[in-house]
């Protein structure tokens, strides 16, 4: 079947083997210039600056491109995407690109804490404060200092620790709880959501300023089903980590396995590729998964949306190149399409 080649062709390139690079489109220029570096080229650049993203998508492409332009600066980042599309990993690149990557990234899970835990987590407290504080503690914010902090579901945050992270956020100051002296910290802020920020602001849950504050610069982490060409890439990328945690050769993919993957909607994301790769790779008795490796997972699979059915193929498909595809002034290295609703929109 068509999507069997196609992917299988992906595979391929996943695992280093020959296969044709996508057509590269030179877009002309009104004056000399430097020939923009190609996408192959900058894919390759991105998998060694980036390790841990993995992908060869116009989606993860853009989302590497503004972590380039992010990284050298103190901007705070808001990364959205739903659970499970890597959002600290992104938080880890900006970190690890940037002037402060010799000091400390310190993480926190704001969802996974009570309010009064969470801000003496963040926070830190004095002896006293409350009962069981037996000593002073040190929050993360501290520990960061000179680094980077990520909050994570930063959405889930109740309205006291918003009015507390906003004073951070404005006056680089806090005090420990139960404490009176100002702290100040030197801290690169990265927070992430699954949330829609815009709708609690307008419902009220969510303070607007805080909002304003952390919308330094968003980056959209894009779900699995909207890339399904990236498949093969990260399969065979997990598929590696999966092998060397076990201390074994890596498993590879078939084509009618890649096939039977593309065809769920993938609500969990790479979290959920990763486990069910795990789960395929204790119970397979060969070192290439088939479609039959993940019968037991195909039964519960949902469809992707009809629009995004074809993406999987879609870049090995360029078509001619519309005109006013791209402004004069704009490098186009490549152009990659997709149908959606029956149209053709770039995607790179």
């Amino acid at each position: 079947m068509q999507v069997q080649a196609k992917l299988a062709s992906a595979w391929a390139a996943s695992r280093h083997e020959s296969v044709p690079p996508p057509r590269a489109l030179a877009q002309p220029s009104r004056a000399p210039r430097v020939a923009p570096q190609s996408a192959d080229a900058r894919f390759e650049t991105w998998r060694k600056r980036y390790p841990n993203i993995a992908g060869s998508s116009a989606a993860v492409g853009s989302v590497m491109s503004v972590i380039d332009k992010v990284a050298g600066s103190d901007t705070i980042v808001l990364v959205r995407g739903e659970s499970g599309t890597g959002k600290e990993l992104v938080a880890e690149a900006i970190h690890n690109q940037s002037s402060r990557a010799t000091k400390p990234i310190v993480k926190v899970n704001c969802a996974a804490l009570v309010e009064t835990l969470l801000l003496s987590e963040l926070f830190g407290h004095e002896k006293g404060a409350f009962t069981g504080a037996q000593a002073r503690k040190k929050g993360r914010f501290e520990l960061a200092d000179g680094g980077t902090i990520f909050l994570d579901e930063i959405g889930d945050i109740s309205p006291k620790t918003q009015v507390a992270l906003l004073r951070v956020l404005q006056e680089r100051e806090f005090e420990r709880v139960g404490g009176t002296q100002p702290i100040r910290v030197d801290v690169r802020i990265v927070a992430a959501t699954h949330r829609d920020l815009e709708k609690m602001v307008r419902e009220g849950t969510f303070r607007e300023d805080l909002y304003y504050r952390l919308r330094g610069v968003t980056v959209e982490m894009p779900a699995l089903r909207k890339r399904l060409e990236d498949l093969p890439e990260l399969c065979a990328r997990l598929l590696g980590r999966i092998a060397e945690e076990r201390d074994e050769t890596p498993k590879t993919m078939s084509p009618d396995a890649l096939d039977l993957l593309s065809s769920h909607r993938w609500p969990g994301n790479v979290r959920e590729l990763e486990n069910v790769l795990r789960s395929a790779t204790l119970f397979a008795d060969g070192e290439e998964l088939g479609a039959e490796d993940f019968a037991a997972f195909a039964e519960t699979f949902q469809a992707p949306e009809p629009e995004l059915a074809v993406r999987a193929r879609a870049i090995e498909e360029p078509r001619e190149v519309p005109s006013g595809a791209a402004a004069p002034d704009q490098p186009l290295e490549i152009l990659v399409y997709e149908k959606v609703r029956g149209g053709a929109t770039s995607l790179f």
